[in-house]
């Protein structure tokens, strides 16, 4: 999540000083308080008008804003988590950044290649992409890069790539960060044809705002789904200059659509209410 001023950054960075070189993820006087809420796993359907009608539908794991070592832990947590999106053998691995723990106290200081290694056994015949996002940003954008990239994630930097599944060409636009304003996203996204089957995945939702129609889904997260939602009242916060309601969920404008996920892990403070964490397992076709 973000939504932090420049003054609060540089406090931040302050407080939690990396480079990072904890490796066991050592919570200290925070672990008995600090227990992950347990996730859920979001299975969902899509029938994308544009997209081809594949003899099976293409199976893509999601998994966004890890904040590994927010939790008591988490380095546990993280390999169950992989080992229960492996098991659905997916056709696509995506990750929507923000991969480092960047909450101000209570340790669990856990370094990128460590985080890495473990979602680098997350493995997908199409390959697996990721983005950073705006912790990932604040941390150091090279160091996280290059650890996921030497676990074999390709990383995404505003640009598009394709894979082919069953003959039919698939474009993949990564957008990374959250709370910048850059001109890139926007540019990149007016080039998207109607006619060319599109996966979005950007960090924060925002960007649904410049996917023109057309056969795309566009996944996101950055918001942790409110991360704090409160019975009659909603979501407090959702770090994010997108609506209100594209805070969490699917969300449906006319030809085009979205989903956001709560994502894994917690900042600000190791705490939800209402909104458990959870990884999503996304089938899609035509």
């Amino acid at each position: 999540m973000s939504g932090f001023s420049d003054w609060d950054d540089r406090l931040t960075l302050w407080l939690v000083k990396p480079p990072y070189r904890d490796e066991t993820g050592d919570k200290g006087w925070v672990a008995p308080f600090a227990h992950a809420q347990p996730h859920a796993i979001r299975e969902l359907d899509f029938s994308i008008p544009g997209w081809p009608r594949f003899t099976r539908p293409l199976r893509i794991a999601f998994l966004s804003d890890f904040h590994t070592g927010s939790h008591t832990n988490d380095i546990a947590r993280l390999d169950r988590i992989v080992a229960e999106a492996a098991a659905y053998e997916p056709d696509l691995v995506l990750y929507g950044g923000d991969f480092v723990n960047m909450i101000a106290f209570g340790g669990g200081r856990i370094p990128p290649h460590v985080i890495a290694r473990a979602l680098g056994k997350l493995t997908a015949p199409l390959g697996t992409f990721g983005i950073i996002g705006n912790h990932d940003r604040s941390y150091g954008p090279d160091e996280v890069t290059q650890a996921l990239t030497d676990a074999n994630v390709r990383m995404l930097y505003d640009e598009i790539v394709t894979v082919d599944y069953e003959g039919h060409s698939l474009a993949i636009v990564g957008i990374p960060d959250a709370r910048v304003d850059r001109a890139a996203p926007a540019k990149l996204l007016g080039t998207l044809k109607g006619d060319q089957p599109s996966i979005v995945l950007t960090h924060d939702p925002v960007w649904f705002r410049d996917v023109p129609q057309g056969p795309h889904l566009t996944l996101a997260g950055h918001t942790h789904g409110g991360q704090i939602v409160f019975p009659l009242i909603g979501p407090i916060r959702n770090a994010s200059k997108a609506p209100w309601s594209w805070t969490y969920g699917l969300v449906e404008e006319p030809g085009k659509r979205m989903y956001v996920t709560s994502g894994l892990g917690c900042s600000g403070i190791p705490l939800r209410i209402g909104r458990p964490p959870e990884f999503v397992i996304a089938e899609a076709t035509g």
